[in-house]
């Protein structure tokens, strides 16, 4: 079973996208929308590399935004 929390912290100390300047980042400071938006379109794009199924998605996403916001 996959650690939903390690692999979401695995995420934001590794992947570009949520780095100060990265996707997901820019886009939670510039205010463009609501900013799970933008989290589940990385994590979604991300999903092979970590090994996580389609419905993780969610559950990955609202833990990165909790810990962004």
């Amino acid at each position: 079973m996959v650690d939903l929390v390690t692999v979401a912290e695995e995420m934001m100390r590794f992947e570009p996208e949520f780095k100060e300047g990265g996707f997901v980042h820019t886009h939670i400071k510039q205010n463009k929308s609501d900013p799970l938006v933008a989290i589940k379109s990385a994590v979604d794009r991300m999903t092979d590399l970590y090994d996580l199924e389609h419905y993780q998605v969610g559950q990955v996403s609202e833990i990165i935004l909790n810990r962004l916001v």
